[in-house]
């Protein structure tokens, strides 16, 4: 009976320390990337030129045949600081592909249309750089998937390191 128990517990321990390293993982990540995004707002700024600019447009296929359709705007742009002249890529941290079109779409009209763009930088490293700052969609997903994946591991683990004695108690007999 209580080896039984200690296979029980342990394989319980387990499942919790196993499942909940991604979990974790993806947290640290989506934290990250929002500490920067948020540092950003408070980064110097100066102006720099659009390079290049593209609306991509990614077609994918699952295992049962789904496609879909994933869009990014792709961006270089150079900017000076302190006489030095960088170029970067980054629209804002965390920033990627997604199947909304219209969000892509009106972020590449802006920038199409603009003769020049604000560009903040590190301090610490102005090759550091971004033209959009905070907590946008992609950063909110991230955080709310490692999140719901962390309550949902500490749930079942919750449930598995609870005996479920409500069958029995319940149970009505007559005794011999």
């Amino acid at each position: 009976m209580f080896m039984g128990k200690f296979f029980y517990y342990l394989l319980i321990s387990l499942f919790i320390g196993i499942f909940s390293i991604p979990g974790l993982i993806l947290l640290f990540c989506g934290i990250s990337i929002a500490t920067d995004s948020i540092q950003a707002s408070n980064w110097p700024s100066v102006m720099g030129q659009i390079t290049n600019l593209s609306l991509q447009k990614q077609i994918s296929s699952d295992s049962d045949g789904t496609t879909s359709e994933l869009y990014e705007v792709k961006v270089e742009y150079n900017y000076s600081v302190m006489d030095r002249t960088y170029t970067s890529s980054r629209l804002a941290f965390g920033y990627g592909s997604s199947s909304g079109k219209p969000i892509h779409q009106e972020i590449f009209d802006k920038l199409k249309s603009a003769s020049s763009v604000k560009v903040r930088y590190s301090p610490k490293n102005p090759e550091i750089s971004t033209l959009s700052f905070g907590i946008h969609r992609s950063i909110q997903l991230v955080l709310g998937f490692a999140i719901i994946w962390l309550l949902s591991v500490t749930l079942v683990g919750w449930v598995g390191f609870h005996p479920d004695s409500v069958l029995l108690k319940n149970m009505e007999v007559i005794l011999k």
